[in-house]
């Protein structure tokens, strides 16, 4: 496993950490699945077109800034029904504007592993704070913010 595997993946592990705290939790393992999917798909078909990886990286923190700052547009994306299962292709974009010397079937375990360990860390997280924060969108939006930024990094 090198290490750039773990850095294609470490995104999925971010946002899967945000969502955790957003998504309803029969909507988790399809998550995890698409993530896995999704960036094995990426690794399968990778290009070298490093532009597009950072296209994403400024998408993903317009949207946590937005969400952060409370415009209008997050909250009509976060009241609409499975905004959430576009961020598992839109991740794999890393996967397939960098080839990878790793199999996608490892890519696969990589990132699903990386978004079940988000989600269930966002779950304790969650649990823990629930009864203190009020609004858990700031912290959502840092951890957006947070995957584009190590996108843009490793860009």
């Amino acid at each position: 496993m090198s290490f750039h595997l773990l850095w294609t993946s470490a995104d999925s592990l971010i946002v899967a950490f945000a969502l955790a705290f957003v998504v309803p939790q029969r909507h988790v393992l399809p998550l995890v699945l698409m993530f896995g999917v999704c960036d094995a798909l990426g690794s399968a078909l990778g290009v070298t077109m490093p532009v597009a990886d950072r296209l994403v990286a400024i998408l993903l923190i317009a949207c946590g800034a937005s969400l952060l700052l409370r415009h209008p547009v997050a909250q009509r994306l976060l009241n609409a029904p499975g905004w959430f299962y576009v961020l598992p292709p839109l991740l794999a974009i890393d996967n397939f504007v960098s080839r990878t010397p790793d199999a996608p079937t490892v890519t696969a375990l990589s990132s699903a592993i990386m978004a079940g360990l988000g989600f269930a860390c966002g779950a304790v997280v969650s649990s823990g704070w629930r009864a203190g924060l009020r609004d858990v969108r700031p912290l959502a939006a840092a951890c957006l913010i947070a995957a584009g930024s190590l996108l843009a990094y490793g860009a």
